[in-house]
């Protein structure tokens, strides 16, 4: 049934995703309070993008301006030979532009980002940390929650924004199959730490090739720091069961199993892995939940929705979804039934769209060699050539754009119209 009355909300996670759903939330009136279950905001994490639609998302925010003075210069990716030396590379196209490169004009650390949607929040929501849920249980129109300090909480909407290995989208899960079922494994690994740039390291960019399905990226975001990204499409099960253990012994069979990489960069590599305390491994994978939804509970993001790191697109599909879950629950005028409805049906085709993981990077995955040696020369010549515009748009599917982000009017009461 609609209700006017202001909605008590509460969402679990203060990544993106939670706070970019209060910030419109709290503009209508609602009441919200974000739960972190870590002590403090979390500041940490790598390089991330914004990309299409996720752009206009932040322009309607009001917060592109905070975004550009945090822009990390990525001035283009470089795919490198063993020695060090550049094979092809993709200049980040320029401000403004309708497409992005690999590298995009909106490049920013993750915890930049959750600083700025943290303090555009924080006067009219409330942060609680330290907390997680425990139990939830849909009860007529509302949501009674049982949070991790014992206390018996009751909400009008519950939100799962608490990432990949969402506890609130497990327990949805939980009486219809099990969560594993809505997981896709998209058969990669990645270990991301962070390493202390020295002057030759330019400000781009680089990433190189090597046998065994293994690939190693660097990035420079600061003038004394920088990333390492170790991704492989091999070694599944020693990484698997290291990602069982604590954090040295995941670095130790990580190092192991770059360690014989061919590249004049990969002892310095390696020996920044062994002594940073910034470091995060993973099995890459794709959250297909097949219910956004359940009474009075909604999954948003990562939770909800993970199109993995191989798109790129994590971040830009968090900041849409959260813009039009607001916009639905604003247009039902607080019937959730309602809203959670129109949230599916206006934003699943774009979710799906981008978790439609091609071969595109199959070919540059050489077993031997020999394979690695052609693959190189192959970009060498499309770098001659003048082909780094067709690569990246074949690799980005940078087509023609069949979904057009929605525009909810009771969003932007008050505004110029556009």
């Amino acid at each position: 049934m609609s209700n006017d009355r202001p909605l008590r909300v509460l969402i679990v996670g203060a990544g993106i995703a939670g706070p970019a759903l209060a910030l419109w939330l709290q503009r209508l009136g609602h009441s919200c309070t974000v739960i972190e279950r870590w002590e403090a905001l979390r500041l940490g994490g790598q390089q991330i993008d914004i990309r299409r639609q996720g752009i206009e998302a932040v322009k309607r925010m009001g917060i592109l301006d905070d975004i550009r003075d945090r822009v990390v210069d990525e001035a283009g990716f470089d795919f490198v030979n063993e020695k060090n030396q550049s094979i092809l590379f993709f200049p980040r196209h320029e401000p403004g532009s309708k497409t992005q490169s690999f590298s995009s004009e909106f490049e920013i650390m993750r915890g930049d980002l959750c600083r700025i949607m943290y303090e555009k929040t924080k006067e009219k929501v409330t942060y609680r940390f330290g907390l997680s849920v425990d139990s939830f249980e849909n009860v007529g129109d509302v949501v009674k929650v049982k949070l991790s300090d014992g206390s018996l909480e009751e909400y009008d909407m519950l939100v799962g924004a608490d990432g990949q290995g969402s506890r609130i989208r497990r327990a949805i899960n939980k009486d219809v199959g099990g969560d594993e079922q809505f997981l896709r494994s998209t058969g990669a690994f990645v270990a991301y730490y962070a390493i202390k740039r020295n002057a030759e390291d330019q400000d781009h960019a680089s990433g190189i090739i090597g046998t065994q399905k293994r690939f190693v990226l660097t990035r420079w975001h600061s003038p004394d720091l920088g990333q390492v990204y170790l991704m492989t499409h091999g070694h599944a099960d020693v990484i698997k069961a290291a990602l069982k253990e604590d954090a040295p012994k995941q670095k130790a069979v990580f190092a192991d199993i770059f360690k014989t990489l061919r590249w004049n960069q990969i002892d310095r590599v390696i020996d920044a892995m062994d002594t940073t305390d910034d470091f995060y491994a993973h099995e890459v994978l794709q959250v297909r939940n097949k219910n956004w939804s359940t009474g009075r509970v909604v999954l948003l993001g990562d939770a909800g929705f993970c199109p993995s790191v191989m798109t790129g697109m994590g971040t830009t599909l968090a900041l849409v979804g959260a813009y039009v879950l607001a916009g639905e629950i604003a247009k039902s005028k607080g019937d959730l039934n309602a809203a959670f409805t129109g949230y599916d049906a206006t934003l699943r085709p774009y979710i799906d769209k981008w978790q439609v993981l091609s071969n595109t990077f199959g070919w540059i995955q050489p077993k031997t060699y020999v394979g690695l040696r052609v693959t190189n020369f192959v970009l060498w010549v499309a770098g001659k050539l003048g082909f780094p515009k067709l690569i990246e748009k074949w690799a980005l599917k940078d087509e023609k754009e069949d979904w057009v982000m929605p525009r909810y009017e009771e969003l932007h009461a008050g505004e110029e119209p556009v």
